[in-house]
């Protein structure tokens, strides 16, 4: 009989956990809507949790199922609006992108965010006074920036930040319990960059506080609070032993003690092993550490880790490295060049190839394809391969008119998956892929920034294996 019963509730249960977030898209009609959150706290792995083609009249309706308060975003194209999501609650929101000044040039972004309107829902009040707080700060931060420019006394810095602290908490003094800590460690970010001094924030904002991983605001805080406390031990302090560690199954168990005995305040054993996997992705690459047994050891923790932000975190990370590895196999591009014709990264096959992805029209993107003429002069036996992501093509024919572009040349749209496969954040991003298609180097240095330096270094160590010349 209990079993009975337990068949006739669970579907009500089940069914009072989901949100539903509903609104319109007037400018996005006949396009595809989608609702993503973060994986985890701190690796941007993406997870897509509803999805619709908005209907003609521009309404659309997604159904999700978060685990708590979460922060998500809507993405159409390029265009995303963010807000936080919460179990068994709605919200009803406009999707209504800010117009683009055609005359005023901006950097590469993958995507652009903005603040949606709130029409209503049991999640618009959280989300009303995230959105009045932001506000709030901006306005605030926006007003002390002639002081941080004059380089006025950090005490007077101290005093309008204390004078705002005061201000903000009065104002959203009725706030919901996330926001008031959405609020606490935004204030917190802001101290520490300008003001802070380390034991004070530790006392103020970490002693003692529980661990809040779904509060963006409180991972931000979190670990610029412990920025480089893992470079610092493995890199620094006690490399040796760190590169030992990696050698065993116990890898991760051994850092960890390792950074308690260095880190005295990492005494929360959620908050250190959160701040001991983001250090080790920034391990790949450093000294000696070979990328294999850092993602060994990151598997092996997520593995069995029993808390979900842990393992997720862990796993992501070690999968985004395992992808964009050295000597595993290069993501297909296929991509078009400006008289039509299809091409894939695959038909260059058989020579060392210079990736270059980049911006046609950023400044900065620029000043790196200007230099690769005189790479691909004294690097014959290269084959250079330049891919605009998000350009038009008149974008393109400029940046090839301006710098006379004589190798492979075209673009992808900004919803190609060459922005997953290659794990594009911003732009110019460039690698060396073997004559097998597979990664020789991920990233590849900057043509202004060393590129030369190891395209030299491959060619020596090309002819030393006794070949007379590269990717014959």
């Amino acid at each position: 009989m209990r079993f009975l019963w337990l068949f006739i509730i669970l579907p009500f249960i089940t069914n009072g956990q989901h949100a539903m977030v509903r609104g319109v898209a007037p400018l996005s009609m006949g396009q595809e809507i989608q609702l993503r959150v973060y994986d985890d706290p701190i690796s941007g792995k993406e997870r897509i949790l509803a999805k619709q083609i908005i209907d003609v009249d521009g309404s659309f309706e997604l159904k999700v199922f978060p685990n708590e308060v979460q922060y998500a975003f809507l993405q159409v194209g390029q265009e995303c609006a963010d807000f936080f999501i919460e179990r068994d609650k709605d919200l009803e929101l406009t999707f209504v992108p800010r117009k683009k000044d055609p005359n005023k040039p901006e950097a590469f972004y993958e995507r652009h965010f903005f603040a949606p309107k709130i029409l209503g829902g049991k999640s618009a009040k959280m989300n009303q006074q995230v959105i009045a707080f932001n506000d709030t700060l901006d306005a605030f931060l926006e007003a002390l920036y002639p002081i941080l420019v004059n380089r006025k006394s950090p005490a007077l810095v101290a005093k309008a930040l204390d004078g705002f602290e005061k201000a903000a908490l009065k104002e959203f003094k009725q706030a919901e319990p996330f926001v008031k800590n959405y609020i606490k460690y935004s204030i917190a970010t802001v101290e520490q960059t300008f003001v802070g001094n380390r034991d004070k924030l530790f006392a103020k904002y970490l002693n003692g506080s529980k661990a809040q991983f779904n509060n963006p605001s409180y991972v931000d805080f979190l670990l610029q609070f412990y920025q480089g406390a893992v470079h610092k031990m493995a890199v620094v302090n006690r490399y040796e032993e760190c590169k030992k560690a990696f050698d065993g199954k116990e890898a991760f168990a051994k850092l960890d003690q390792m950074l308690l005995e260095q880190e005295p305040m990492l005494q929360d054993v959620y908050v250190r092993r959160l701040v001991l996997i983001e250090g080790i992705d920034g391990l790949f690459g450093q000294r000696e550490f070979e990328a294999e047994k850092l993602i060994n050891a990151l598997n092996n923790f997520g593995m069995f880790s029993s808390n979900s932000y842990h393992g997720s975190a862990a796993k992501n990370i070690a999968a985004k490295h395992e992808k964009l590895a050295k000597g595993t196999d290069a993501p297909e591009i296929e991509f078009r060049d400006l008289d039509g014709v299809e091409k894939r990264l695959s038909d260059f096959e058989g020579k060392y190839v210079f990736l270059e992805l980049t911006d046609a029209k950023n400044a900065y993107c620029q000043r790196e394809t200007n230099v690769i003429p005189n790479l691909k002069e004294e690097f014959k036996n290269f084959r250079f391969v330049t891919v605009c992501v998000g350009n038009s093509d008149a974008e393109m024919k400029s940046l090839q008119k301006q710098m006379n572009i004589n190798w492979e040349f075209g673009g992808v749209q900004i919803s190609s998956s060459v922005m997953d496969d290659y794990d594009v954040k911003s732009l110019p991003l460039f690698f060396i892929i073997n004559p097998d298609g597979k990664f020789y180097s991920v990233p590849a240095k900057d043509p202004t920034k060393g590129a030369q330096d190891e395209l030299m270094s491959l060619t020596e160590k090309l002819k030393a294996e006794g070949r007379r010349g590269v990717g014959k």
